[in-house]
Order: C-alpha cells, then structure tokens, then sequence
C-alpha cells in the first residue's frame, strides 16, 4: 500500500512533506507530529500501531501508572500508549541508534516519556546488534563473539526497578526480535513480581521453544494468557 493512500484511509490523518529524507505527519486528535523515513519498515509499523491498533487489549478500567515499552523502535508504539495514558509514566527502550535518533524527534516534549538507548537483557553487559537486512523494525541483539566490538550497553529491569524507584510495572511491552528468550530464561523470578501485565511478540521462528518457556516461567506468579493478533497478552489483574 502507498504511503498516501494509507493516510488517506485513516480518518483524522493529515499529510505534510517536510524534506526528501523524512515524511512527517501532523497528526490530529494527541499524537503530535511523527517522523516516517522513506524506503524502511516504517510505515509499517506505523501502520500496525496507529491503524490496526493491535496493543489495543486491556482489561476494563486499566489505568497503568508505569508502562516498560522494550524494543521501543521510533516510539510509535511508545507515543499510542501515551496517548492512551496520559497520566503513566513510560520508559521506552531501544537499542539501535538510528531508531533511537527518530524515538527521540517522536517523543520530544513529552515529560512522561523517557527514552533509553539500551538493549533490554538479563545482566549487564555490552551487546552486538545483528541487522538481518529486514528492515529498522528487525534489528537483533546477542552477545558479542570473540573479538567483535560492541554496540550498545544492556540494561535490565531489575535496573530499571531500582534506578527509577519502581514499586511495580503495570505494562511490560516487549518485541526485541528473540532476546526475550534469555530475559526469560535468567533471573524473571526477580521481577515478574513487579509486573502486572506482559504483552509479547514472541520470535519462535528464532528461538524455538521460546513461547513455551515464557509459559512456564510466567505461569507459578499467576500470569493468565491470551493471544490477540501477533501478540501473546498475560495478565494477572
């Protein structure tokens, strides 16, 4: 689908060029001004986001005050759930910089929104990203090789409990393209606790067996499960 017949399509969506490397839309009702780079995956995250809503899944009356947006991306997703909460306080975590230079345009004068240039892991390290070529929307983490330089710092949730004074995570977003296997797999015990919700894109296609651990690992704190679209929803409200 052409960019422009995809705004088009979407009521209350206006269209405004501001140079050849960006597309960038005034967009009505909260969402502000979003940056859209020509030639990327982009639009269609964009797409599934703002269109498709496909994180639009919450229990009735959920009022999150704390929201851990992982695999943050260029904040699209980051940026609807402020729109939805506007009282919650977000952390919206992304690892590569180009993705992380747009998050911030995206997110920029919004005090409720903290973006973190980090890649979500289960200890603190330094990791490589891997771009396999499918777009901004697929780059990977893992751990460096013997001899390879490193990209980004790690930063874990427990970190992010004690750094920002958590007292729980009403909203755990994650799509970080198969690292949520070894979150999972080390130490969840020590902040599933905190978490009161988990919505999950699962990359079993990478990591085999990965849906099946984080139903193992979730399920001993009371976690229930949906699957809504892509995602797989638990829950414990």
């Amino acid at each position: 689908m052409k960019l422009k017949e995809l705004i088009y399509r979407s009521l209350g969506y206006r269209l405004q060029i501001l140079s050849s490397k960006f597309k960038s839309f005034d967009i009505q009702r909260d969402f502000g001004r979003m940056i859209i780079r020509k030639d990327d995956s982009d639009i269609r995250v964009f797409k599934q986001i703002f269109l498709d809503e496909v994180y639009y899944f919450f229990p009735q009356d959920f009022s999150p005050k704390v929201i851990l947006d992982a695999g943050a991306n260029v904040g699209y997703s980051t940026v609807w759930f402020a729109s939805k909460f506007p009282n919650a306080e977000i952390l919206a975590i992304e690892p590569e910089k180009s993705n992380f230079d747009v998050l911030k345009k995206n997110t920029q004068g919004r005090s409720n929104i903290f973006p973190i240039q980090a890649g979500l892991w289960f200890e603190k390290s330094f990791l490589k990203i891997h771009d396999s070529k499918s777009g901004s929307w697929a780059f990977e983490t893992r751990v460096p090789k013997d001899g390879e330089n490193t990209d980004v710092e790690s930063v874990t949730i427990q970190e992010l409990i004690r750094n920002y004074k958590l007292t729980q995570i009403d909203l755990l977003k994650i799509d970080i393209e198969g690292a949520e296997y070894e979150l999972f797999d080390n130490q969840a015990e020590e902040w599933l606790p905190f978490v009161n919700m988990i919505m999950i894109e699962t990359h079993d296609r990478m990591r085999p067996g990965c849906s099946e651990l984080i139903d193992r690992v979730t399920k001993p704190f009371g976690f229930r499960k949906f699957i809504t679209r892509e995602l797989s929803i638990y829950c414990k409200l």
